[in-house]
């Protein structure tokens, strides 16, 4: 069932692509790549067909989408994946964090003076 509702879904993206760039636009899109001036099936019958085809199309994507969604929903709304068990601090638990013992890292870091660099002397 998934298999086949992924493939119509495939097919209606397809479809779709195709139906949105042979619609003529300003610039006559890809239309006037087939046809000329908007004419690749026949004038405004064209426009109003491909406009129709395009809606359709839209609705069942957006139809397809939300049915795989559903259909791939195997039941488990809350039970986390491993990344997210890791994310969440589980592994936290498990080796806890034991705080350095006093003095260490604590040492004063000697800030060391800039030198500047000496011009090369010039002789006259």
């Amino acid at each position: 069932m998934q298999l086949l509702l992924t493939v119509i879904f495939v097919l209606v993206c397809v479809l779709l692509v195709v139906s949105i760039l042979l619609q003529s636009a300003k610039g006559e899109g890809l239309s006037g790549t087939f046809g000329g001036t908007g004419q690749f099936m026949g004038g405004r019958a064209a426009a109003t067909f491909l406009t129709k085809a395009t809606t359709i199309l839209a609705t069942a994507f957006v139809l397809l989408a939300l049915l795989l969604r559903v259909s791939y929903d195997d039941g488990s709304a809350g039970v986390k994946t491993s990344a997210q068990e890791a994310l969440s601090g589980r592994d936290a638990e498990a080796t806890p964090i034991v705080p350095a013992p006093p003095g260490v890292g604590t040492a004063p870091v000697k800030a060391t003076p800039e030198k500047t660099p000496v011009a090369p002397a010039t002789s006259k």
